[in-house]
């Protein structure tokens, strides 16, 4: 593999992979007369991507979606442990959600570079719409059952497979470049402020109101999310997508990409090994039992790392932009398993939180830089296809983490899961560090 490209100034640039025998040292940036004139040149402001407003209602329905999408994840969690008892039945829940993903991930990335992503994403939401009623529908009428969960779990992946390159993707045409940290940065604390009240609302409904009436909640929340979509502006794809063939080697440009570059995708590996032997939100029902929380206690740890997500985002919004954005990843990846292991050691509740606030922090930092690191390097052309390399390590990396750490669960005990997990992800950090001493270098 090609080894990054220095130049002058510090910066790095990548091979651009989508072209045979191509190579430029800045990839270009094609912003279509979707995205709307950029303030004058200066320090962007901490809510400078809010001008915006095709950004603006993108973001709202994101907002109202993912905290959706979140009170419907806890909710199935509830009810799985509540008809099982099984630490192994809450893990398979994450077999159907990675297996969609691994199926469609490069077609969904394809098709969101040669469609219009505003329609993409209308079409995916509705989708979602429907399987929130689905779900309200057999509980109302108390038909629930395991298998329910698990086949509405799968048909959400398989759609949000689509969803995610299709929104990632269309961030570069919502705000000029130099917005571009800004927006990634307001994107992820929208995502997590949503993680933040999806889960405590989750817990309360479930105890004010029982898992069907939370289910019904979910139907309606989607709603909003549809119209808001209805607001933006089409994004239709650029000139050449119509004359591009979706074949299998036009789909793995994006891993092409990702691969040509060593210290982006050695980021990419620790983040997913932190997801594999690391991934918490599943255990929560046993860590609930434990700490003897209660439901809206079982809410407050769901939401307590969004909340210390959003006090990191909020720190890098005052920062803005600053160019060591490598060694922010590495030390950002190495507090996160410090404060996992005090979690995972924790027997107080308010302790508890302390140290998921502090996990959600330091997660939310790295995955901000990663995000950014991406999205700047990337040529617009296959933008969806990169991305839905991101969403294979987010989205696929926890739901997969779910089932390892749920069979390290019911041999280990929870807490133990999660102390030797935290040991895996150091051993991984300190010989990627060994290998690719060019992470810590990595400027943007």
């Amino acid at each position: 593999m090609p080894d990054v490209v220095r130049r002058g100034g510090g910066r790095w640039s990548t091979p651009d992979v989508s072209r045979a025998g191509a190579c430029v040292t800045e990839p270009p940036d094609r912003r279509t007369e979707t995205a709307e004139a950029a303030p004058s040149a200066g320090r962007v402001s901490p809510w400078g991507s809010l001008a915006f407003a095709n950004f603006r209602w993108v973001l709202v329905s994101f907002v109202v979606g993912f905290m959706g999408f979140q009170i419907r994840q806890v909710t199935n969690l509830w009810v799985i442990w509540e008809l099982t008892g099984s630490t192994l039945s809450l893990g398979l829940l994450g077999i159907f959600q990675f297996a969609p993903m691994l199926i469609l991930v490069f077609i969904g990335g394809s098709i969101a570079d040669i469609v219009d992503r505003r329609t993409l994403l209308i079409l995916t939401q509705t989708g979602n719409f429907a399987l929130a009623g689905i779900l309200a529908t057999l509980f109302l009428t108390d038909n629930i059952q395991v298998w329910h969960i698990y086949m509405t779990t799968l048909v959400t992946s398989a759609v949000n497979t689509f969803e995610g390159p299709a929104r990632m993707a269309m961030l570069p045409r919502l705000v000029p470049r130099t917005h571009m940290m800004n927006a990634i940065t307001m994107n992820q604390a929208a995502r997590h402020a949503s993680m933040l009240i999806g889960p405590a609302i989750g817990g309360l409904l479930i105890g004010l109101v029982g898992p069907g009436w939370t289910y019904a909640a979910v139907f309606v929340v989607f709603i909003p999310t549809v119209g808001a979509l209805f607001l933006v502006s089409p994004m239709p794809p650029d000139a050449s997508a119509g004359r591009r063939r979706m074949d299998v080697s036009s789909m793995l440009a994006g891993f092409r990409f990702v691969f040509s570059t060593h210290a982006i995708l050695v980021m990419l590996l620790l983040d997913v090994v932190a997801m594999f032997f690391t991934h918490h939100r599943g255990l929560m029902p046993v860590f609930e039992e434990i700490l003897n929380a209660g439901s809206f206690g079982y809410g407050l740890l769901f939401s307590a790392p969004a909340a210390g997500f959003l006090v990191g985002s909020g720190a890098l919004l005052l920062l803005g932009d600053f160019k060591h954005k490598g060694a922010m990843v590495v030390g950002s990846y190495a507090a996160y398993l410090v404060s996992m292991a005090m979690f995972a050691l924790s027997t107080n509740f308010l302790f508890s939180l302390a140290a998921l606030a502090l996990v959600g922090a330091t997660d939310g930092i790295g995955a901000i830089m990663r995000s950014t690191i991406v999205q700047m390097a990337v040529p617009d052309d296959i933008r969806g296809r990169t991305t839905a390399v991101l969403q294979l390590s987010n989205r696929g990396g926890p739901s997969l983490g779910q089932v390892i750490v749920g069979a390290m669960a019911a041999a280990l005990l929870a807490p133990n899961a999660l102390l030797v997990g935290t040991a895996i992800g150091a051993a991984t950090l300190v010989i990627a560090l060994l290998l690719v001493r060019d992470i810590v270098r990595y400027q943007s």
